[in-house]
């Protein structure tokens, strides 16, 4: 009976070939280009969008954004979109009619809480506070999140 020679310790695998990981780089590469430009894409296409919709008067952006929304998840038919659009535009005249009736006094409230607010302020803290309201005045924004529950500001807290 021959017997076998001793075995070796366990020598570590043979290196993988030089050119092997080449092609999974490339692949992950590829597949991390087309995220990055997708999301480029679909960001620029939505900047678009917004631009255009803001190009119009802001009744016209308020009634297409809800529209819009109402057409992504309630899959409408061009009648309705054609009766909606109508109703919304009746809406937003009536909105504008009762929003203009009753913009002087909205107009002196904010004047009558300006005056309130720079007294308690200082001299510094009253120039900055002029200077934000200023710049407030000369691009005004929307709130974040729009009104909280029942119109009661931002979370519903009466913020």
């Amino acid at each position: 009976m021959t017997s076998s020679p001793p075995a070796s310790p366990a020598s570590p695998p043979p290196p993988a070939p030089p050119g092997r990981w080449k092609p999974l780089a490339v692949l992950a590469a590829v597949f991390l280009f087309g995220g990055v430009a997708g999301t480029a894409i679909g960001r620029a296409t939505a900047f678009r969008d917004l631009e255009t919709t803001f190009r119009g008067p802001p009744t016209e952006a308020r009634a297409q954004f809800r529209l819009r929304a109402m057409r992504r998840q309630l899959d409408l038919t061009d009648d309705q979109v054609r009766e909606l659009r109508a109703t919304l535009a009746e809406a937003e005249a009536e909105r504008e009619k009762l929003l203009s009736e009753c913009r002087p006094a909205l107009d002196a409230l904010r004047d009558r809480t300006d005056a309130s607010v720079k007294g308690v302020l200082t001299p510094d803290q009253r120039a900055r506070y002029e200077e934000l309201e200023a710049e407030r005045r000369r691009h005004p924004r929307p709130p974040p999140h729009g009104p909280g529950p029942r119109g009661r500001g931002p979370g519903g807290r009466g913020e």
